[in-house]
């Protein structure tokens, strides 16, 4: 699997669980007594057949997305590029790269698509700035052949909407859909670059789109890729006790990393240079 560059720094030590190792949160009333609420349904045929798993090494690592490349879809040479979370390709033990990874379109294995090459990121594995990590956890893959599936085209975030996170659902061992989810301010997580959200996510779900209805309901756009969960160890109780519990932006929130200009600037960076072939 090729990489294509990597730029890498290392700001200060914030005091986070890394989303990347953290518990994934399925969120509730607060009540534990009546159990764990879970808003995660079979996804419409629409959707389930933009998506798929990631698979590396032999595991399951993460989702992602077939996205719409807009005017170089229509190239005589087609390409298939997929949104995740640049997590999902490394050992998070030894941060290294995982050598072998591949797409499932809708977790289909024998539809499987090993990766052609990978985008250029900032994600650090082993980084000690665990906002930082948040914040470069997503990156771009092509793919060694053109999908036959559908495409979602991303989009930029325009609150208060609201949200939707398709992702694998290892509870259910299938891809799912998180609904009636919406977005948080914080200000213990401060970050232009995040969209704190209370989607419904369990351990695979990972580089899974945050879906946006916009234009009037009529469009849908993926605006985020979700991360994992940000905790505050400052203020959280032990681990067992948050899936049930409130969403609550101050002390453990899930997260993912907003599609801005910036992301755009490198998608079309790296659509240019797989077509010419050469390094950028």
């Amino acid at each position: 699997m090729k990489r294509f560059g990597t730029n890498c720094n290392t700001l200060g030590l914030i005091l986070l669980c890394s989303p990347a190792i953290c518990w994934a949160a399925i969120f509730g009333d607060g009540n534990q007594s009546n159990g764990i609420e879970d808003q995660r349904v079979s996804p419409p045929a629409r959707l389930l057949n933009a998506v798929g798993t990631i698979y590396c090494d032999g595991g399951l690592r993460g989702t992602g997305t077939h996205i719409d490349l807009g005017a170089a879809t229509n190239h005589s040479q087609p390409l298939s590029i997929i949104v995740t979370a640049a997590h999902v390709l490394f050992d998070l033990q030894s941060g290294e790269p995982f050598q072998h990874c591949s797409y499932r379109p809708e977790n289909k294995r024998l539809k499987s698509v090993p990766f052609a090459e990978v985008s250029s990121h900032n994600y650090q594995p082993l980084g000690r700035d665990k906002m930082r990590q948040s914040e470069t956890d997503i990156v771009f893959v092509s793919l060694q052949r053109p999908l036959y599936q559908q495409r979602l085209k991303l989009g930029i975030f325009e609150p208060p909407g609201r949200l939707q996170l398709l992702g694998y659902n290892s509870n259910k061992e299938h891809i799912s859909l998180s609904q009636n989810c919406r977005n948080f301010l914080s200000a213990t997580f401060v970050s232009e670059h995040l969209l704190l959200h209370n989607c419904d996510a369990s351990r695979g779900s990972s580089g899974g789109p945050l879906l946006f209805h916009s234009s009037g309901g009529k469009a849908i756009e993926v605006v985020a890729i979700h991360g994992g969960t940000l905790s505050s160890p400052a203020k959280i109780t032990p681990p067992q006790s948050i899936d049930g519990a409130l969403a609550d932006p101050e002390k453990w929130i899930n997260q993912a990393r907003k599609i801005d200009l910036l992301l755009l600037a490198r998608l079309q960076r790296f659509i240019a240079y797989l077509r010419k072939g050469s390094v950028d």
